[in-house]
């Protein structure tokens, strides 16, 4: 049996963390001993404890002089054969801490196209890459900006969309939130972040409640940006028509009770709120960039709106859906399907499998 540590930096309800979530839990345990390290907890923290041995390092803060130490030492204890690291933070520690302790295989994973990144960063990265055996990008749109942005070569990088387990789908637990619905309900979600573009939906309110007064808008999330976000609802005497649920566990349950999902994200990886509404048979309403468009086929599944002139865009989408009953759910139906045939966490599981087969010695090699 090979052991693979996995290193993520929290324990939050964020895509990377539901997607490592569900790979450890569904891996072939007969081949693989997964371990999750998280830098700090989270959320999720008992959620990861039923399924995998977990150690949270107690990252305190920022720059953490301490952690690394305890970082190496954990890895160094439990001898993993692969060290699989996600997201900046953790790829740069994590591989540090693994080529230290030389581990055998360490492999990265990107998650999203980050435009945020500044010279030295991409400078850190490159530098790790020598070190490192693969790179795993959720999207074709995170591969080739990584291709073009630090020259990671083809044999190094590779594509495994995120997976939707189907089966979660169809005994949604019941959660608790009250709406007075009179109307439609419009959902999103995500970390309250400038990426998210959510304050472009926020923007778009009011005009669609100018044709759809009794339409309610659920934002289903937490950030740094909600403190505004509350502020422009109240300033736009909007409160009404508008929720903020802070995190939710239950967040499938709440998108259910919705008639479409928005995403307006300026950048992404692959999204797991388009993937989530398109398996409970939504209709998306996403921005056009290369990482939503795998997803969305404009007119069949959801609308793609460009980036200029979003917020009416957005607007004039949401109006349309609400007057068009039954293209709304033929685009759900749509979506569903496009989900069952190319991202099952079956598929995504056998990926890594594979990815990590290539990489053991010949006695491990399943015949």
């Amino acid at each position: 049996m090979i052991k693979i540590c996995y290193v993520i930096g929290s324990l939050e309800i964020g895509g990377a963390e539901k997607q490592l979530l569900k790979l450890v839990e569904n891996i072939d345990k007969r081949r693989f001993l997964p371990v999750v390290i998280a830098l700090r907890g989270g959320a999720l923290k008992k959620e990861f404890e039923k399924v995998v041995k977990l150690i949270v390092i107690g990252k305190r803060w920022k720059i953490d002089p301490f952690f690394l130490f305890r970082l190496i030492s954990v890895i160094k204890k439990e001898q993993p054969y692969i060290l699989h690291t996600f997201m900046f933070t953790s790829n740069t520690w994590g591989r540090i801490a693994g080529i230290i302790a030389r581990i055998p295989v360490i492999i990265a994973s990107e998650r999203c196209v980050d435009i945020w990144k500044r010279w030295y960063h991409k400078l850190i990265d490159k530098i790790l890459l020598m070190f490192t055996h693969k790179v795993i990008g959720n999207s074709n749109a995170v591969k080739k900006f990584y291709q073009e942005t630090e020259g990671i070569p083809e044999r190094k990088i590779l594509v495994i969309y995120n997976g939707v387990d189907l089966e979660e789908f169809q005994k949604i637990e019941t959660g608790k939130i009250e709406i007075e619905k009179k109307g439609g309900i419009v959902g999103t979600g995500g970390r309250f972040t400038e990426q998210k573009g959510l304050i472009n939906l926020l923007m778009a309110i009011p005009e669609v409640l100018k044709m759809l007064p009794d339409t309610k808008f659920i934002f289903v999330g937490d950030g740094p940006l909600r403190k505004s976000f509350e502020d422009f609802v109240k300033n736009h005497n909007i409160s009404d028509s508008v929720i903020f649920t802070g995190y939710r566990k239950d967040i499938l349950f709440i998108f259910s009770l919705c008639d479409m999902i928005v995403v307006p994200s300026l950048f992404e990886g692959m999204s797991n709120i388009v993937l989530e509404a398109m398996a409970l048979k939504k209709p998306v309403i996403g921005t056009d960039i290369p990482e939503i468009a795998e997803l969305i086929e404009d007119g069949k599944n959801g609308f793609l709106v460009p980036l200029k002139d979003i917020k009416d865009k957005i607007a004039k989408k949401i109006i349309f859906l609400f007057k068009n009953p039954d293209l709304c759910k033929n685009m759900g139906e749509s979506g569903y399907k496009i989900v069952q045939e190319r991202f099952s966490v079956s598929a995504m599981v056998k990926k890594y499998e594979e990815c990590y087969s290539k990489f053991l010695p010949c006695q491990f090699i399943k015949e």
